[in-house]
């Protein structure tokens, strides 16, 4: 009876192999469907696209050596600014390059040039940062980014 039961289990177990070695139907998982990938589209924010300072800041930092990344668009309710940009300058995302577009008529562009400082009140506190200013532009870069110095070079010679 033992030994019945045990070729009963192994004859069980050689059919379904050969049951399924026999099988027409192809396994799902060997059909990989044909995955076209889609072309690598560029993404363009219309604000820095119609400043072509923007374009030339990056273009000047990128030529210089310095690892820039795409363009973000910048938080101008800070500043107050009509545009601006970011940009994260040689993979230091805590303290990236903003840029930002002030009206040509604004005060705190004369407050820049006595004394490279902007008044910036947020929702808490008042802060005064060291800025740089271009024109009608303010450019801002925390000054413990550690090329803070070779960044600031590269921009005065706009």
């Amino acid at each position: 009876m033992r030994s019945t039961s045990r070729l009963f289990v192994l004859l069980t177990v050689l059919t379904s192999l050969l049951l399924s070695a026999c099988n027409d139907e192809k396994n799902e998982s060997e059909e990989k469907p044909e995955v076209n990938k889609p072309q690598e589209e560029n993404v363009v924010i219309p604000a820095l696209t119609d400043e072509a300072f923007f374009e030339q800041v990056h273009k000047k930092l990128e030529t210089a050596g310095f690892e820039v990344s795409e363009p973000m668009e910048a938080d101008v309710e800070l500043f107050g600014a009509v545009s601006g940009m970011t940009l994260i300058v040689n993979k230091e995302a805590l303290m990236p390059l903003n840029l930002y577009k002030l009206s040509p008529s604004d005060e705190r562009l004369s407050e820049v040039d006595k004394t490279g400082y902007l008044e910036v009140t947020t929702e808490t506190k008042h802060e005064r940062l060291a800025a740089k200013r271009k024109d009608h532009f303010i450019i801002y870069l925390h000054k413990g980014h550690p090329d803070y110095e070779k960044v600031m070079e590269v921009l005065d010679e706009l």
